[in-house]
């Protein structure tokens, strides 16, 4: 499956594409938005390592498969986030783990809820029957988004992150 461009009710979600860095360096400048998870505003030559990565759409192994979207507000073009869903595949389940980032200024508007429910949606109908995302305990806003599209909080915890899934 290559990555859809994707239409909600008020964003545009555009494949990633490396020349998106120079655009999404402001968006993700906000030291806020690391304060849970950690790290830090990157630069655009970071951005652009990063996205030149993740635009050859797999792992090296071939296990995983990327998907990555900018999210447009159709109203006026800025970007104000970005989403991606990995894919692995087994004998057994196709799983989709999501995640998303608004930028602060565009926090609270419910871009993050809408963006991720159209990617629930993708995913699901390309095959997925798990749609998951790992969240940091005490991380409100991803927690509302995660419950907001169906996924519920599992026992499971990876990295200090709570596994969220669409199985319950």
């Amino acid at each position: 499956m290559s990555t859809p461009a994707l239409v909600t009710e008020r964003l545009d979600l555009e494949p990633l594409r490396v020349e998106h860095a120079a655009e999404m360096v402001d968006v993700l400048s906000d030291p806020s938005l690391y304060v849970v998870t950690g790290g830090e505003p990157p630069t655009v030559a970071q951005l652009e390592a990063r996205y030149a990565r993740q635009v050859l759409g797999r792992s090296d192994d071939g296990q995983e498969t990327w998907h990555n979207w900018v999210a447009r507000e159709r109203a006026g073009g800025s970007a104000v986030g970005f989403l991606q869903a990995t894919v692995t595949a087994s004998a057994s389940a196709v799983v989709a783990e999501l995640a998303w980032v608004v930028g602060t200024p565009w926090q609270g508007h419910g871009y993050a809820s809408e963006a991720a429910a159209a990617l629930v949606t993708a995913m699901t109908e390309a095959g997925a029957v798990e749609v998951i995302a790992h969240i940091a305990p005490g991380h409100t806003a991803s927690e509302r988004v995660a419950a907001r599209i169906g996924l519920r909080p599992t026992d499971v915890v990876h990295d200090g992150e709570t596994r969220w899934s669409s199985l319950g």
